[in-house]
């Protein structure tokens, strides 16, 4: 996922606010597009060791949080 991406996801939640569902839903489709790049270019090879431990902390998060959803 570029980096662009997070920068916008977390902008988006500057003020504390919930998303709008209307922004939600464009922050997952812009997500998969970027996945998508990302395999066909192996963009995420190519970033930062620290962008690229953040994002694996960021989907580390993600997975917790649904396993938990799951469970519950």
């Amino acid at each position: 996922m570029p980096l662009a991406v997070l920068v916008v996801l977390e902008a988006t939640n500057k003020g504390g606010s919930m998303a709008t569902a209307k922004q939600s839903a464009a922050a997952r489709r812009n997500i998969k597009k970027a996945a998508r790049a990302a395999r066909s270019k192996r963009t995420i090879a190519h970033l930062p060791k620290k962008v690229r431990t953040a994002l694996g902390k960021q989907a580390a998060k993600v997975a917790l949080q649904k396993r938990s959803r799951r469970a519950a």
